[in-house]
């Protein structure tokens, strides 16, 4: 009698329901089955299991979890379930049974809901009208990251392309495929190259007799740069000829070079028209001057030492005094020849 007492007891305190949102739909169509299970709080609940299958032809394809919605003196349990079709009909769908233990009860309960039906139509397809192409998909845009790697393969088919157009050239013609650098000429072969260049010009022949001789003199000033480590392309005539009188340029060399310089300035600065034979003779006195130097041994520039003496302050200036006579008679005689 207390067994039975407590199955009935538990029988009217428990209820569970199963419900659609529609009973008729269109093949494809999602709907939500909602089960629920309200007992009392101290009720243990074994709750259905269902695959992904309900029945034939209605498939679940979501589900939710379990929730508890606790109330006064009962606990509400929910779950939803997401089911479709994809083949027309009706379909019943069985009740789901929920089975339970109510406390101080050893006996396993159960309770079940109502059986649904459910009616899953085709597309209603109006026959007094023409039938019309599927539409196709509407492409996507390329972008450039979609494109990027066929840009690249072409850029390397035309580079490939080129290579081998070019080696092929190259080996018709008997020429090396990859050209060796060209070793530095030597100042005066780039000197001896442009004075030769200057003379085919014809530049003061041709009415051209400044052009003539600053581009005579640039080819000395780079020479004298190259050859002796002198920036003579920013000095004047005389200081590129005291920066070459350390040098072991001989008198006759320094003498041409000046010669040269000297009748460029006159023709730059003060108009002079100089006799063809003069033009001539300061062409070839530069080829003479490369001549003269281009074998030269340049030392180093080697630093002084200076050395204390006890010398007193008259004598140091006497032999200041002393060493400037000697030098001014250098120059004069330098002059004079």
């Amino acid at each position: 009698m207390i067994m039975l007492f407590f199955r009935f007891a538990a029988n009217g305190q428990t209820e569970a329901e199963a419900k659609l949102d529609t009973t008729d739909i269109t093949i494809g169509d999602q709907i939500k089955l909602h089960l629920s299970f309200s007992g009392p709080k101290d009720v243990e609940i074994a709750w259905p299991q269902i695959t992904d299958t309900i029945v034939s032809d209605v498939e679940v394809i979501d589900r939710t979890g379990i929730d508890t919605i606790p109330g006064d003196n009962k606990n509400l349990y929910t779950q939803n379930l997401t089911i479709t079709s994809f083949d027309s009909g009706y379909y019943a769908i069985p009740p789901f049974r929920f089975k339970y233990r109510v406390k101080g009860d050893t006996v396993l309960h159960f309770t079940e809901t109502a059986p649904l039906l459910l009616g899953v139509h085709t597309v209603e397809v109006d026959t007094t009208q023409a039938f019309k192409d599927i539409k196709m998909p509407i492409a996507a845009p390329y972008t450039l990251r979609e494109a990027l790697p066929w840009i690249l393969l072409g850029l390397g088919i035309i580079l490939i392309g080129y290579l081998v157009f070019y080696y092929l050239r190259k080996k018709k013609k008997d020429e090396p495929v990859f050209k060796a650098k060209k070793p530095k000429l030597p100042p005066h072969q780039i000197a001896f190259d442009a004075l030769e260049n200057l003379r085919f010009k014809k530049l003061w022949q041709n009415g051209k007799v400044k052009e003539y001789h600053t581009e005579l003199t640039d080819i000395l000033r780079t020479y004298i740069s190259d050859r002796f480590g002198i920036h003579a392309m920013e000095m004047t005539t005389e200081e590129i000829v005291e920066s070459l009188e350390p040098t072991p340029v001989n008198e006759q060399a320094l003498a041409k070079l000046k010669d040269t310089f000297v009748l460029a300035d006159l023709v730059k600065f003060a108009k002079a028209q100089p006799l063809p034979v003069e033009n001539d003779m300061s062409l070839n006195n530069a080829i003479d001057f490369v001549k003269e130097t281009m074998h030269i041994e340049v030392a180093p520039a080697k630093t002084d030492n200076i050395v204390e003496t006890d010398n007193k302050p008259e004598e140091s200036e006497k032999n200041e005094t002393v060493e400037k006579n000697d030098s001014s008679e250098a120059n004069n005689e330098k002059e004079q020849k």
